[in-house]
């Protein structure tokens, strides 16, 4: 069995598939176009519609009053953890004290930032009680 000669067959049998593939991907691409084009048209044609219809109820219409957005107070924010000091070598200690000194820093300072991205504040300005309840601090109540 000539191995070579197999292998050229799948490799030829996979750009024979490949390109299949590529010619329904094309084809559907120019159909998507083609739909996309005369949405747009249909669409265009439908706000003239509208337009010409729109005009006799705009000027015979009242403005609308705009309420006012209802104010609301945040709540208190829980306090940022200590950040952790860095670490100052002393020079009374020894170098293997002020390994494990260093040590506690780092970790002082990953547990910080840790607790500083698990505080979860809303983006939106959303304050309401709904939203409350998907900000608190446990899941186990």
């Amino acid at each position: 069995m000539d191995y070579a000669a197999e292998i050229e067959q799948i490799a030829a049998e996979a750009r024979r598939r490949s390109a299949l593939l590529m010619d329904e991907i094309d084809e559907i691409d120019r159909q998507t176009a083609m739909r996309a084009e005369q949405f747009a048209v249909d669409a265009a044609a439908r706000l003239r519609e509208l337009a010409e219809q729109e005009p006799e109820a705009t000027e015979t219409a009242e403005p609308q009053p705009v309420q006012p957005e209802p104010d609301y107070e945040a709540p208190a924010r829980a306090a940022a953890p200590p950040v952790a000091a860095p670490f100052v070598p002393d020079p009374t200690m020894t170098p293997e004290q002020q390994r494990q000194a260093e040590i506690r820093a780092v970790v002082a300072r990953a547990r910080a930032a840790r607790e500083a991205r698990s505080t979860v504040a809303p983006s939106d300005g959303d304050y309401d009680s709904e939203s409350e309840y998907y900000r608190r601090s446990t899941w186990l109540d």
